[in-house]
């Protein structure tokens, strides 16, 4: 680096044009007078006084009287230390800025690929916090703590927490205690599997796993997308772990977002004959507006070749699912998303009353 481009540079530290002219100076004589500096230098005999001084102030140089009015630089750490510093920061805003730049915004855009976890935990966080209905989530215990009161606030309003937690050995158990009030079921699945908040059957959160070869998230305000992510976590994540936490079984009401799910929890009930009361809200197929309607679910429907060629239950969900609901004066089919031959298209399906086969209502 040569001399004007070290001037240059100083003065991008915030030093005048003279005072980094006099202070490279002074680093190339030593020490000098104040005559000596403006003879060496671009700066005026007028000002060179004054230019000294306030370099004098800011740690640059030393002053002293012998004979004549004397500067020397001074032990050059402090400025080393200093420049290092604003170094640190113009290098942190610029990786600061980059990812500002590659991270959309979330109001703004269906689906995001971005590259920090904090960004995925906080789009997490606010589909908690805007859930009606359900929330699926797989996590950590150490992620499990991060989102508690967000999860806790949202089971206050009547929504669903399902959540099933991911251990390793060095893991610490949460037990009953833990999810009172938070989550109304949790399984346990060991690790390591990636981390997925789903709201609403509307939209996702999801981080790759540790074990992955590419660190990235995905933030999704899409149903398409999101039904994907949701079957993800029904049949990997979900059914085939076992439950460790569920709040009053069989309690109502419950809301679910998907008639599959419901149909998962309930379908033997029904079979046995027990009286499930709901409410949907959705949408009539017909004339596509919204629709609220009450009653007893009085059978269910399906349609799946492959649950009767491999008799699985859950492939058997996999194809078309319906209910009938009978409100007292006529029935109606309720089917799930992009529901097209069923009378209307379930959003939301809350259970009201259960009443098991030959019991009086609970």
């Amino acid at each position: 680096m040569d001399t004007e481009e070290l001037s240059e540079v100083l003065q991008a530290a915030d030093l005048s044009f003279y005072q980094a002219d006099a202070y490279v100076t002074l680093l190339e004589l030593g020490t000098a007078s104040a005559t000596e500096v403006a003879r060496s230098s671009e700066v005026p005999d007028a000002r060179i006084y004054d230019v000294l001084r306030d370099l004098d102030e800011l740690g640059y140089v030393e002053l002293y009287e012998q004979d004549t009015f004397q500067a020397r630089a001074t032990d050059p750490e402090t400025v080393v230390s200093n420049l290092t510093q604003r170094a640190n920061r113009f290098e942190s805003a610029a990786e600061e800025i980059t990812d500002r730049y590659e991270q959309p915004t979330l109001d703004s855009h269906t689906v995001s690929i971005v590259k920090r976890f904090d960004t995925v935990l906080e789009a997490a966080r606010m589909f908690v916090a805007d859930a009606d209905t359900q929330i699926h989530a797989t996590l950590t215990p150490d992620q499990f703590e991060e989102l508690r009161d967000d999860l806790a606030e949202a089971k206050g309003r009547g929504v669903t927490v399902n959540v099933t937690l991911l251990y390793r050995g060095d893991d610490q158990e949460l037990d009953a205690p833990d999810f009172q009030g938070v989550c109304t079921e949790v399984h346990r699945r060991p690790r390591p599997s990636p981390f997925i908040v789903t709201s609403d059957l509307q939209r996702t959160a999801f981080a790759s796993n540790p074990a992955a070869i590419e660190d990235y998230g995905m933030i999704l305000e899409n149903r398409s997308f999101t039904y994907v992510f949701f079957w993800h976590f029904l049949i990997f994540m979900w059914l085939p772990w076992p439950v460790t936490f569920s709040d009053e079984p069989g309690g109502t009401p419950t809301r679910y977002a998907d008639v599959r799910q419901f149909l998962l929890e309930y379908i033997q009930p029904i079979r046995e004959g027990a009286r499930v009361s709901v409410e949907i809200e959705g949408r009539d197929t017909e004339n596509d507006q919204d629709v609220t309607i009450s009653g007893v679910v009085v059978d269910t429907e399906y349609v799946s070749e492959a649950a009767a060629a491999l008799d699985s239950e859950l492939l058997e969900l996999a194809g078309t699912a319906t209910i009938v609901v009978d409100d007292g004066t006529e029935r109606h089919t309720v089917g799930g998303w992009s529901a097209t031959f069923e009378d209307v298209e379930a959003k939301q399906i809350t259970v009201t009353g259960l009443e098991a086969a030959g019991s009086e209502s609970e």
